[in-house]
């Protein structure tokens, strides 16, 4: 009788111990397991690129680090956004809210006044909204230099529409980033072959220098050129806009602009105002374009007011 009593308490006590699930290194669990918690955040994504007004600022959102912005709604200042971009009209803080289900996340951004680019200055020329520097310019007229006996040559030319010549001299008229070698230029406004009329009513006839001009004439073999950093881009026509100028003499200058149409559609522009250098250069060979300049020596300058005119037969 005792012995089965024995047995009995063994079963039991070993039947109890079985029933008991140790977890955590034999733990026993006091509550409900913890769910994970999940984290929705949304943020302005692209701040570098966009700061000011007519930007495209973007928004995108993450749960747990999963890009969930494609199922994302994105109010900003209240309004419904139809996508997850918002390009604003206005400066200032700009309060962002972004829903998904349940989950919501708010942030700010601030949009900035931008600030206007400087207008540029001095002497250059102008492409596309930018623009370079240019250094020197020079007016070269074909004649001979020779003191005394010298002087312009005079060339008969019919512009367009017209029915009799004009006499005129002829220019090459260039502005440069180089001292004294277009062909090295980076950035050149360059026309040659400019003729301008001669005021044939004075006694002895009176020469015109480019600021003194009222007409400027082309022809077939007038060349035009503009080199913008480095790339040259041809021009199909030319007008000259002058200010004021005073003739060759120590200290002569010109103030004026000059634009170009270029093969492109595109425009160059031209603005001088200071000193240029002048010479006469005797009538080379037909040429067009900046193959004509290989016999200029740009180094040269005639600071004389020249007037005498001699016609070219």
């Amino acid at each position: 009788m005792k012995i089965n009593k024995l047995l009995f308490f063994l079963l039991a006590v070993f039947s109890l111990n079985s029933c008991v699930e140790y977890v955590d290194n034999g733990t026993i669990p006091t509550g409900p397991e913890i769910p994970e918690e999940l984290k929705f955040v949304a943020v302005h994504s692209n701040p570098n690129e966009a700061k000011y007004i007519g930007d495209k600022f973007e928004f995108t959102a993450a749960l747990n680090g999963v890009d969930v912005t494609k199922s994302t709604k994105f109010k900003v200042n209240g309004t419904t956004m139809p996508s997850n971009t918002y390009t604003p009209v206005k400066t200032g803080p700009h309060t962002v809210i972004a829903t998904m289900d349940d989950y919501t996340s708010t942030f700010k951004f601030t949009v900035q006044e931008k600030e206007e680019e400087p207008e540029p200055t001095g002497n250059r020329i102008e492409y596309d909204g930018d623009w370079k520097p240019v250094t020197n310019t020079f007016w070269i007229a074909t004649g001979d230099p020779t003191p005394n006996t010298g002087g312009f040559d005079g060339f008969n030319v019919t512009p367009h529409g017209a029915t009799s010549p004009v006499v005129c001299t002829k220019w090459l008229i260039v502005s440069m980033d180089h001292a004294n070698d277009p062909t090295k230029a980076k950035n050149l406004y360059y026309v040659d072959e400019v003729f301008i009329p001669v005021d044939m009513s004075t006694t002895p006839p009176s020469v015109k220098y480019p600021h003194q001009a009222t007409n400027f004439y082309y022809t077939a073999d007038s060349g035009m050129v503009f080199v913008f950093d480095n790339t040259n881009i041809q021009m199909t026509s030319n007008q000259f806009n002058f200010i004021s100028g005073t003739t060759p003499s120590a200290g002569s200058t010109a103030n004026y602009t000059a634009t170009g149409n270029l093969v492109n559609s595109k425009e160059g522009k031209l603005f001088w105002n200071g000193a240029y250098s002048f010479q006469l250069v005797p009538d080379g060979p037909k040429a067009k374009g900046m193959s004509k300049i290989s016999k200029i020596d740009f180094t040269k300058s005639l600071n004389t007011n020249i007037t005498k005119i001699n016609l070219k037969k």
